[in-house]
């Protein structure tokens, strides 16, 4: 959804540079480059959780929390 929204915009972006309206052109462009951050940014952490590390600097990863939990032991 945000990879459509930031093509739409940057498309009207530069239609409306060709045809002179620079205000709203500016405007559209900053907008897509906005949506752009926004697309970078989900990719970024997608990629981290996949791989099991933390994003926001306050997840302990699965590999050390492990490490940590208690062990059971089955009754045979």
């Amino acid at each position: 959804m945000c990879l459509i929204v930031t093509l739409v915009m940057a498309y009207f972006s530069i239609a409306n540079f060709i045809a002179g309206n620079t205000t709203a052109g500016l405007l559209q462009g900053v907008i897509a480059l906005l949506f752009l951050l926004l697309l970078i940014r989900t990719i970024y952490v997608t990629i981290q959780e996949r791989k099991g590390c933390s994003v926001g600097g306050c997840k302990i990863t699965e590999s050390i929390a492990n490490l940590f939990r208690k062990k059971t032991h089955k009754d045979n």
